[in-house]
């Protein structure tokens, strides 16, 4: 008797056809991203948040958010109140502040954007909403530029400055007066009283 082939202790079809997965109904779940953190519906964050990998966000974000070097991207669900920096910025939903992106900045249509935009690359879909300004920088000097004025807008109010506290934290030189001596001159100066009242003693 020949062996069962592993198509047919599988399947379920009698004549040994091979099915897909979505012939029977069922669905490969997608890959998991790696090294990609999610901020998932139910989460709400205040404050600072700042990443070495790529994030995806679908709950309520307010404050500042600084990714450099990765990517940001705002799901159909997430609402960001925030002023924003990472290298590739993606919103499908709701986003209220500045934001500043190292290579691209892409609206979707189903996106609510109100802010200030700065990136070499601005994508808007038809159908995504949006108000405020877009700078396209040209150049290396003029992103630059861009990128250090725009560090004061990712300074949280209600948290410590960083770059403050860096300063602070440096050796400075204590005002403190030396004790001075007296000098020569002045001994030279009661030395002549002295003998002038002797003097007039005399």
């Amino acid at each position: 008797m020949k062996p069962p082939t592993s198509t047919d202790s599988l399947s379920s079809n009698p004549n040994n056809e091979n099915i897909s997965n979505s012939e029977q109904g069922l669905t490969n779940p997608p890959p998991l991203p790696k090294n990609k953190s999610v901020i998932g519906g139910n989460i709400k964050f205040r404050g600072e948040l700042i990443g070495t990998e790529d994030i995806h966000i679908e709950g309520t974000v307010e404050g500042t958010v600084i990714m450099e070097g990765h990517s940001l991207t705002v799901g159909s669900e997430g609402i960001l109140n925030a002023n924003i920096h990472a290298s590739n910025i993606t919103i499908n939903g709701e986003l209220t502040g500045d934001v500043l992106a190292d290579e691209l900045i892409a609206i979707k249509k189903t996106a609510k954007v109100k802010g200030n935009l700065i990136a070499p690359r601005i994508q808007l879909d038809d159908g995504g909403k949006f108000r405020g300004s877009m700078d396209m920088v040209d150049n290396e000097q003029e992103k630059k530029e861009r990128t250090e004025s725009f560090k004061e807008k990712l300074i949280h109010p209600h948290l410590p400055n960083r770059a403050k506290d860096e300063k602070s934290s440096a050796p400075v030189a204590s005002s403190k007066p030396e004790n001075i001596q007296p000098s020569q001159n002045h001994n030279k100066q009661e030395h002549k009283k002295n003998e002038h009242k002797n003097q007039k003693n005399k």
